[in-house]
């Protein structure tokens, strides 16, 4: 598996991916109401295209490539995870406690993580978190955090499991005019035992 920044040549891909998660999801008690065209979008994964936040993983013919080596031949079935690293923040954000207390210009923000359901049980999502966390530290960024809907278990034992802290339950905008109850959840960067020291 390889991850890198998402390029033009790989969006159709990307987009793939997240119908098909979409769709695997659907009607399940995780259900976590991604629609494509409504959210994701195919205008907002280009935007965090172009403004280098969308990141994906990849494997070529099973084994592990480098970023010249993406996308060629059948890039539908490389596509294997993705995910979107920035700093904006949800304005429901300030709604929770966060333990770690830091400037805007020091938090980092994860959005749309999202495993291919044909690549479950493989450790993508912890190697995307992990990806996700080093690329926040290269950012400077103190806090790494997200939201995620409460009957998403699967995803909320994932997350608790690499070390992110559920700051509490929230009911937050989740877009088109609806709210749902969400944990709100961070991973404090600075944490000597992952390898980032306190600043000062």
């Amino acid at each position: 598996m390889h991850i890198c920044l998402a390029t033009q040549d790989c969006l159709a891909a990307i987009e793939a991916l997240y119908r098909d998660v979409a769709e695997e999801m659907r009607g399940t008690d995780h259900d976590i109401w991604w629609e494509f065209g409504a959210y994701p979008t195919s205008e907002g994964l280009k935007t965090a295209m172009q403004e280098k936040s969308l990141f994906v993983a990849q494997e070529f013919d099973g084994r592990a490539t480098s970023c010249r080596d993406c996308f060629r031949g059948d890039s539908a079935t490389s596509v294997i995870g993705a995910f979107v690293l920035d700093s904006r923040q949800p304005e429901d954000y300030v709604l929770a406690p966060w333990r770690v207390e830091a400037p805007l210009a020091r938090v980092a923000v994860l959005h749309l993580l999202a495993v291919s359901p044909r690549a479950r049980a493989r450790g993508v999502a912890r190697d995307l978190l992990q990806f996700a966390a080093d690329q926040a530290r290269k950012r400077e960024a103190w806090t790494l955090r997200l939201d995620v809907f409460d009957n998403n278990e699967p995803a909320i034992a994932c997350y608790e499991s690499f070390g992110f802290v559920d700051v509490g339950s929230f009911d937050i905008d989740v877009g088109g005019g609806l709210r749902h109850a969400s944990h709100l959840m961070e991973l404090d960067l600075r944490d000597e035992r992952r390898g980032c020291p306190p600043p000062g």
